[in-house]
């Protein structure tokens, strides 16, 4: 159709056309666009060194982190807490800490720190088994050596227990203490994942997103693509979870159940499992 025709010949008909055309974006998937995904100039490789053990009941830990690749500078936080410009942490009690380092372009990477206790109990998780994303099943297995038996078990703010075994937990971390005879402790992070697979959640988002006129190619991202699905994993959940996605001009939702799934596999780490 020529516009400049249609224009000059009939200027009603012209508006009418353009009103047409904005209807068509209205309800269209396309007209929501979505960001490119960050792309990180490299790999993160993190190395640490242990500067000192703790004492039993005493703070006095600490390691050093060499970061190399990525783009400096970088930023180190400890366990989720603020992040900090120095590599080095002491004032350490013994137990597990996941050491978060950020580059300067937003790439991260994680290592998991053992600080020791040099007089008393030293602990590992043994064992972990997920859980269903909506019914609490996990389980978390401890196993305890040196200091002086019996050991007792805590998981995060609980009582002590003689078992070392937690179930009926649901996806997410927690935090095992374990103390011995002469009350030397060691804390643990424990983390439990949920049961949703890659395979699941594809095909929850591929069945209701990656249709015609939608982000089938037409739209960015192409969620036909598995590795599109993993890289925009974090909005996918921030979308679904406000109900935005799919949009409710495509016709098609996604229930509860499915909202819930795709959380626990971005919370999960979003792989390709």
């Amino acid at each position: 159709m020529n516009m400049k025709h249609v224009f000059n010949s009939n200027p009603l008909r012209y508006t009418a056309v353009l009103g047409l055309f904005a209807i068509l974006l209205a309800i269209s998937c396309t007209s929501e666009k979505e960001p490119l995904p960050d792309e990180c100039e490299g790999s993160i490789s993190l190395q640490t060194t242990i500067g000192s053990e703790a004492n039993c009941g005493q703070s006095t830990g600490s390691f050093t982190v060499v970061a190399t690749g990525g783009s400096a500078p970088y930023t180190y936080a400890l366990n989720g807490g603020t992040a900090q410009s120095s590599a080095s942490f002491d004032n350490l009690a013994a137990g597990s800490y996941t050491l978060t380092v950020t580059d300067n372009s937003g790439c991260t990477a994680e290592i998991s720190v053992n600080i020791a206790n040099q007089d008393g109990v030293n602990a590992s998780i043994s064992g972990t088994t997920a859980s269903d994303c909506d019914t609490p099943n996990g389980s978390i297995s401890v196993s305890a050596t040196d200091g002086a038996g019996p050991y007792q078990y805590k998981l995060n703010d609980n009582a002590f227990q003689s078992g070392n075994t937690f179930d009926g937990l649901a996806p997410g971390n927690y935090t095992v203490t374990v103390r011995d005879a002469n009350n030397c402790e060691v804390s643990l992070q424990a983390t439990i994942k949920s049961d949703v697979v890659f395979a699941q959640v594809k095909n929850i988002i591929q069945t209701n997103c990656a249709v015609s006129g939608c982000h089938n190619g037409t739209t960015f991202p192409d969620l036909r693509v598995d590795n599109n699905i993993v890289a925009q994993a974090s909005r996918i959940k921030a979308r679904t979870g406000a109900k935005t996605m799919p949009p409710s001009s495509s016709g098609r939702s996604l229930s509860d159940d499915e909202i819930a799934e795709i959380a626990c596999w971005v919370n999960d780490g979003a792989s390709l499992n």
